[in-house]
């Protein structure tokens, strides 16, 4: 079975690359035992509040040009693209580290939480390097580098795991572990620049002022529309860090923090193996004008039929699990996953396929849902948190939302992979 799957046109690069993934999940997984005893839930809260500031301007450091190297159909446009892309995520990150400078005070303030200036320096090479990755990793989707995509995970995993664990054993504080994120991007985009370099350097030639502006006006929509979209969702992410530092302190956010980590980030690997897989395969049916709902169909079964015993599994005995694996301290962590498996199980069926509306030219729709989307998950907390001043209630609220939007969006999704403009 899995040897047929490996000759699969379409389930061969993924299998490749979730072969990364398995192995990079499992290196943060089994180091995630010893960062919750060497660091405290304050200082893992403290990493939390960083990540919240840091990839608000991460989540943006390529004007989102990086989703669109993928899409010319010439190398020579698309070398542009790259080229378009570095530039600007090194215009963001000077501007991220202005941000920090004139505000940090006021930031660590609005997170109630004056712990978090002295870290706050660390943003601006934090959205460098992460820029970095982005770009060469959507470069190395096109040009089919799985192996060297499968490689930077476990580069990227393993440099973080060690860093973070290394300073941990040494007693510093929640540094090592912003230390461990932005090693871990670094590191992760060396297998990637390295097949670059090998392979493609001959294309430099071909960038220049003029094509990086015809480029950077026919994917307009990237920057005006698409980051919108993921600064709402990165926004509403960070916001809800923000909050739960305000509402219930550093350490509750410590344990919600780390049990997302552990919950969504091997998901998140498994659904952007299956997702960069699908951009590439959809975008090239898309281009040879067919519609891409038989794809569609065919990618959702294996993610459901993988994702439901494992959720269904933490829906039952999540707490039971975080007490076992992490400690008998960290099973509330176990209850917070309890309340938010069911969103967390759509996201996950859902996430690989989010590229749709990209393809498609559905972008201004996307924005518009994900906006309200996560306007009212906002609101949901707030108003779980003063009719019940219980963090586990308005997780519960947040879940529901969730659960009716992720619901809502795999039947648009399924409408318009079908609809191909003639």
């Amino acid at each position: 079975m899995i040897k047929r799957l490996s000759k699969s046109d379409f389930f061969g690069p993924v299998l490749t690359i979730m072969s990364g993934s398995t192995l990079a999940q499992l290196i943060p997984l089994f180091s995630e035992i010893l960062i919750v005893r060497l660091f405290s839930p304050v200082e893992l809260g403290i990493l939390a509040l960083f990540l919240a500031v840091a990839t608000l301007f991460s989540a943006v450091a390529t004007g989102r040009y990086e989703m669109a190297i993928v899409l010319p159909r010439t190398d020579d446009k698309a070398i542009n693209v790259l080229a378009l892309s570095l530039f600007i995520t090194l215009l963001i990150s000077i501007f991220s580290g202005l941000i920090v400078w004139l505000f940090g005070e006021d930031i660590a303030r609005l997170a109630g939480s004056e712990g978090l200036i002295p870290f706050l320096k660390w943003v601006p090479l934090f959205v460098l390097v992460s820029g970095f990755y982005q770009s060469f990793n959507q470069w190395a989707t096109r040009k089919r580098y799985y192996k060297n995509i499968a490689a930077s995970k476990i580069s990227q995993s393993s440099s973080n795991a060690a860093i973070s664990l290394g300073t941990g054993f040494a007693g510093m504080n929640a540094l090592g572990l912003i230390w461990g994120q932005i090693a871990g991007w670094f590191m992760g985009s060396m297998p990637l620049f390295y097949r670059f370099w090998r392979r493609d350097q001959k294309l430099i030639p071909a960038v220049n002022k003029t094509q990086m502006l015809v480029q950077a006006k026919e994917y307009s929509d990237f920057p005006k529309i698409n980051s919108a979209h993921i600064l709402s969702d990165i926004g509403q992410q960070s916001l809800l860090n923000f909050i739960i530092s305000r509402f219930f302190g550093d350490h509750i956010l410590g344990f919600y923090s780390r049990m997302i980590r552990i919950v969504k980030v091997p998901a998140g690997f498994i659904g952007a193996a299956v997702g960069q897989v699908f951009y590439q395969k959809a975008s090239e049916v898309w281009h040879q004008h067919h519609n891409i709902r038989p794809l569609l169909k065919k990618q959702m079964i294996p993610m459901l039929a993988l994702g439901l015993p494992i959720f269904t599994l933490l829906a039952l005995f999540g707490p039971a699990i975080f007490g076992f694996v992490l400690g008998e301290d960290w099973m509330i962590a176990g209850t917070y996953a309890q309340f938010l498996s069911p969103w967390l199980f759509l996201n996950f069926l859902i996430s690989p396929f989010t590229s749709i509306p990209l393809i498609v030219g559905r972008q201004s729709r996307f924005f518009l849902l994900s906006l309200g989307m996560n306007i009212s998950v906002i609101l949901a907390f707030i108003t779980g948190y003063y009719l019940y001043d219980a963090i586990e209630a308005a997780l519960i609220m947040v879940s529901v939302f969730q659960v009716v939007f992720h619901l809502y969006l795999a039947y648009w999704f399924y409408q318009i992979s079908a609809k191909h403009p003639e």
